[in-house]
Order: structure tokens, then sequence, then C-alpha cells
């Protein structure tokens, strides 16, 4: 039977492993672009830290928190049997590295793109997201980024994404500006399109989860990380300057 695993958990571990396997020498891409069913296919496994079951590897009866973000790694189906076929060989300490050093250097890949984003990467992050006829007519209202983030319970994780998202926010402002000269309903529907997309994952996310859940959305299903800052400097910018997220 398959497992049902809480979906904000699930969202925060794809969102910060960038939908990569963990081990350094794979980092395979875990997420297909659309089928023939029009969908993305997953093909990560979520692998448990510590064992979901009592005769499972690396098995700790006093751990509780065992169908969590903080117990889980994401992997490849292949890594995924390599860890738990020789658990002595990646013990509970090593994961848990691995995990980190993994979603550092996620992290860090963003920050190194996001200095070099700009017209080019900017458009093709908001072709992916703002092709429909929606169009948001209410008015852009500024409000500060940090009272924003403690109404909406973000963490330092989804700060220091924000703030390295906010460091393009006069190219994406410009970047909104000349694309409104050649298409004037440009600027209401990206807008429009992020606030949908809002509040339709506010319905059962919240906090890092939701951000997560926007950030997976700004990307456009694009595995290129310098197309991914672009879509993340589009939502920090927005986070900024308009409802998308509570304010």
């Amino acid at each position: 039977m398959t497992r049902k695993y809480p979906t904000a958990d699930v969202k925060m571990l794809y969102g910060r492993a960038a939908a990569r396997c963990a081990f350094t020498d794979c980092r395979v891409d875990l997420v297909l672009n659309k089928t023939k069913n029009d969908k993305n296919k997953q093909i990560g496994e979520i692998a448990h830290i510590v064992a979901h079951s009592p005769a499972g590897p690396r098995a700790e009866s006093s751990y509780e928190n065992i169908d969590s973000y903080d117990n889980w790694i994401l992997l490849c189906p292949t890594h995924h049997k390599q860890v738990d076929t020789h658990r002595h060989t990646y013990p509970t300490t090593f994961l848990r590295e691995l995990k980190i050093e993994h979603e550092k250097w996620v992290t860090e890949c963003l920050d190194e793109e996001m200095s070099a984003v700009g017209f080019a990467e900017l458009e093709v992050a908001a072709k992916a997201v703002s092709n429909s006829k929606v169009v948001d007519k209410s008015d852009f209202i500024v409000i500060p980024p940090k009272e924003k983030m403690q109404k909406n319970g973000l963490t330092d994780h989804s700060h220091h994404l924000i703030v390295m998202g906010l460091s393009r926010s006069s190219e994406v402002k410009e970047f909104i500006v000349k694309i409104a000269q050649i298409d004037s309903d440009f600027p209401e529907r990206l807008k429009g399109e992020f606030k949908k997309k809002y509040l339709e994952l506010k319905e059962n996310l919240h906090g890092d989860a939701l951000f997560e859940a926007m950030f997976e959305f700004a990307k456009g299903g694009n595995n290129d990380f310098k197309i991914q800052a672009a879509g993340l400097a589009i939502l920090c910018h927005l986070f900024e300057i308009c409802e998308v997220f509570e304010k």
C-alpha cells in the first residue's frame, strides 16, 4: 500500500533539494517534464533517515518524527536502494550530513546564478507562468518583507531565499515595465497568475511549505538554476509589492 505523506513536508523536501538526488556524484533531476498525460512525473524516492519500521535499516525505537521532512532525504531509486542495502556504510549521521550539504549546494547554485539574472532569464521564467488570461486589477501595495514574513510564519530558510530574490527586484521591475510597453496587460496577468496559485495552495499549505510550493510554481518546471533564480526573483518581487502571501 502506498504511504500518504504530509503534503507540506513533501513540498519542503522537494523544494529544498531542487528535486534532485542528494548524492554528490548524482544530483539527477527527479521530475520528468510533461508526459503524454500532460503531467510531470516524479521519479524521486523519499528515503527515511531513521527507518520507517523497527525492522528497517537505521531503526531507532525512540525516534518519533518518522514521516516528516526532518527524517527524509530525497534520492533517486538507485541511491535509495543503495543506502538501504548497505545500512552500515550509510548510517543516519552520514545521511543527515548529506542532506545538509545538498541543500546548501542548491542554495549556493541559486545564489550564484541570481547575480546573472537578466531580461532573457526573466522572460523565460515569466512565460512559464503568465500564459493565461487571468487579469488582476487590484492595487499594488508595498509591504515590508520582514513584517510580511512574520505574518506568514516564514523561517530563516525562506528569509534567505527572499533576500536573495529581492537582490534582483529592480531588474524585475524594469523587465515588467518593458514588457508592458508591448503587452499592456502583462503586469496584471503576471500578478493574477501568482495570486491565483497562492489562493489555491494556501487552502492546504502555510509557512515555508507554502513558500516552497510558490517557488516551485515560479520555476515553471525548469531545472536550469539560472531560470529558477529568475523565477525566484519574480516571486520575491511580487511578495514585496502585492498581495501574494498575507499582508
